[in-house]
C-alpha cells in the first residue's frame, strides 16, 4: 500500500513532536503493510526556510529508519494552501510538488467555506501539467451540504483524497456519512492516513481499511490504497473509484 498524506516528519508543522515518534509511526505503517509514505507537512504561506527544513528533516528520518531497521519508502511533498496554490507561479508550485511524481501536488481543502478561486486554480494548474489532489474533501461544510462543488472541482481537472479516520467518525457523523456517499457516487480516488501522531491516530488507515473493505470490496479497495497511489506518484491521474450497484454495504444512518 501506498499512503499519500503523512505529517511524519518531526518539527515541520503540528505533526509528529520528535524523530523517535516519526520512527514508532514508520515502524507502524510498514507493519501494516504500507511501502511508501509520501510526508506532506502543511504549508500555509510560501516559506522558504519551511521547504527547506522539510527537505532536511526527511534525510534524517530516512536515516533513522535505516538505523532502526524499518523498510519504508519516504517521499516528500507539502499539503499546500489554496491561497499558495492560487497565487505562486509554476517555478514555485513544481517545487511543492510529490517527490518523483512529475506534478501531484496535495492542496488542502478547507474546513469550512470555499474560496470562490478554487475552481479556476485548478483549471489552471491541471493545464500546467499539474495534478491537483484535494485532500480530505469530506471535512468541508459546504461538500457536506452538497457534492456538485467536488464534482466541479474534479471536472476542473482534479482528483479527491479521502482520510481513513473518516471512516470511523473521529471526525465526527458528518464527515463520515460524507465520506461513504462521495465514494458511492465516484468522486474519491485516493485513500490516505493523514495520520499526524503516534499516539493520536499512529498509522490511522490500518484499523480502517477491514470496514471499508466490507463496504467497497477488495478489489476497489486496492485501486484506493494502492492502484490509484501508484499512478499517482508514477505521473498519471488515478482512476475514480464507483463501488458496483449493491456492493457498498450502506449503515442504517446512510439509508435516509
Amino acid at each position: 500500500m501506498i499512503d499519500t498524506h503523512s505529517h511524519l516528519l518531526a518539527g515541520v508543522d503540528h505533526g509528529c513532536p520528535d524523530l523517535a515518534t516519526s520512527v514508532l509511526m514508520a515502524r507502524a505503517a510498514a507493519d501494516s503493510g504500507v511501502a511508501v509514505v509520501v510526508c506532506t507537512p502543511h504549508l500555509p504561506e510560501w516559506d522558504e526556510t519551511l521547504i527547506g527544513r522539510a527537505g532536511m528533516v526527511l534525510g534524517e528520518t530516512r536515516a533513522a529508519l535505516e538505523a532502526a531497521g524499518v523498510e519504508l519508502e519516504l517521499r516528500l511533498g507539502f499539503e499546500v494552501d489554496l491561497n499558495v496554490a492560487a497565487t505562486a507561479d509554476t517555478t514555485r508550485l513544481s517545487v511543492l510538488t510529490i517527490e518523483g511524481s512529475r506534478g501531484a501536488i496535495l492542496l488542502e481543502t478547507p474546513y469550512s467555506g470555499w474560496p470562490p478561486f478554487v475552481e479556476e486554480t485548478i483549471f489552471r494548474l491541471s493545464t500546467q501539467g499539474f495534478v491537483p489532489v484535494l485532500a480530505h474533501p469530506e471535512r468541508n461544510d459546504r461538500i457536506q451540504k452538497s457534492s456538485d462543488l467536488l464534482v466541479r472541482c474534479l471536472r476542473a481537472g482534479a482528483v479527491a483524497q479521502g482520510t481513513a479516520g473518516s471512516l470511523s467518525g473521529i471526525f465526527g457523523r458528518t464527515s463520515e456519512k460524507t465520506f461513504f456517499r462521495l465514494i458511492t457516487k465516484g468522486l474519491i480516488s485516493l485513500l490516505a492516513s493523514d495520520a499526524h501522531s503516534f499516539q493520536a491516530d499512529g498509522w490511522t488507515m490500518g484499523p480502517m481499511l477491514a470496514a471499508l473493505k466490507a463496504r467497497v470490496g477488495e478489489s476497489d479497495l486496492l485501486t484506493l490504497t494502492d492502484d490509484n497511489p501508484r499512478r499517482l506518484l508514477n505521473g498519471k491521474k488515478p482512476h475514480p473509484v464507483k463501488p458496483a450497484n449493491g456492493r457498498l454495504h450502506r449503515c442504517g444512518w446512510m439509508r435516509s
